[in-house]
């Protein structure tokens, strides 16, 4: 059972307020880095803005993962 604020994350489409969280930044945050990163998205019937789940998956993998580090084993 869901209540009206609790925001469910594993959908396909996700609004701004939900991709800013999905994405760890504010909704103001996540417009301008959808605008200076050019994430497609979609608009849908009441003027809202759709993005989907797997263009942000990919630009987290793409932009802010950091490469694997090997720890040296201390003597």
């Amino acid at each position: 059972m869901t209540t009206k604020n609790q925001i469910i994350l594993d959908k396909d489409y996700l609004n701004v307020n939900e991709a800013a969280i999905y994405m760890g930044c504010t909704p103001t945050g996540f417009r301008k880095m959808a605008k200076s990163f050019d994430i497609p998205s979609a608009k849908v019937p009441g003027g809202r803005i759709i993005y989907r789940r797997d263009d942000l998956f990919k630009l987290n993998e793409q932009y802010f993962t950091a490469p694997a580090i090997r720890l040296a084993q201390a003597i």
